[in-house]
């Protein structure tokens, strides 16, 4: 049997009495592009912090490409590319400074990392912006900043926390693009999102957390049989409330 490409074992979070992420078990092959979603404070962004190795898990254990995220914290950091939610970028440094801090992190070549780097800064509309502080860049730059960091180093795993928010339409499909040609290279993707009317072309493995807890699970070919688009399945466990009319608006 292949080794999946992430394990989550009774991956378990909690602050201050409350738990966050509660007892999630998931496994996830090599190549898949996995959607994990849920409503604003289900525990996903807390859920990518412990995969990523930023945030302890208070039991439980999160394995990629079967090394353990606590245990072997810099093997498996080799391994992955990030995008956080809060994105993690330094002010002060430039866009280009921050690629070429991923180039000494990664110990990429020289002509590796103009070749990678450049084509980065390209695909996403960064080139004319590489040199200015990100103090100074709006949030969709940021965003790119981030994004162009995760995927320079080539890495076995994407781990990517709304990747598409603050990008503008031509943008998300490029990036969708280059997501999708990277998992049919075998890179594994997870990432959270709320936009999902237009992921049922990229994601083909989904989750969906409800309060911390799984409460749905399935892959996209078995939606598509049945007729189901991802945004269909997410509101079969969120149905839409039913509200007062605002006679007032308008």
């Amino acid at each position: 049997m292949p080794v999946p490409a992430i394990q989550l074992r009774n991956l378990t979070k909690r602050y201050v009495g409350a738990t966050v992420v509660d007892a999630l078990s998931l496994e996830i092959p090599c190549g898949a592009v996995f959607g994990f979603f849920g409503p604003n404070g289900a525990g996903k962004s807390t859920t990518v912090k412990m995969m990523a190795g930023l945030v302890a898990p208070d039991c439980g254990e999160a394995l990629l490409m079967g090394r353990s995220v606590s245990v072997d914290a810099v093997e498996v950091k080799r391994m992955i590319g990030v995008v956080p939610d809060d994105l993690a970028l330094f002010d002060y440094l430039s866009v280009w400074e921050h690629l070429d801090l991923v180039r000494a992190i990664f110990e990429l070549d020289e002509q590796t990392f103009r070749h990678r780097s450049t084509q980065l800064l390209d695909l996403l509309g960064l080139t004319a912006d590489a040199r200015q502080l990100v103090l100074h860049c709006s949030y969709g730059m940021r965003k790119k900043t981030s994004l162009a960091m995760a995927l320079l180093p080539n890495p076995k795993i994407l781990i990517l926390d709304e990747p598409f928010e603050g990008l503008d339409p031509v943008m998300c499909v490029t990036v969708k693009r280059a997501l999708k040609r990277a998992a049919e290279k075998g890179t594994t993707i997870f990432l959270t999102t709320h936009v999902l009317n237009s992921l049922d072309d990229l994601v083909n493995r989904y989750g969906i957390l409800r309060a911390g807890r799984l409460v749905a699970q399935g892959d996209a070919a078995s939606l598509a049989e049945e007729g189901l688009t991802l945004e269909q399945a997410y509101l079969r466990q969120f149905p839409l409330p039913e509200s007062e009319e605002l006679e007032w608006l308008g």
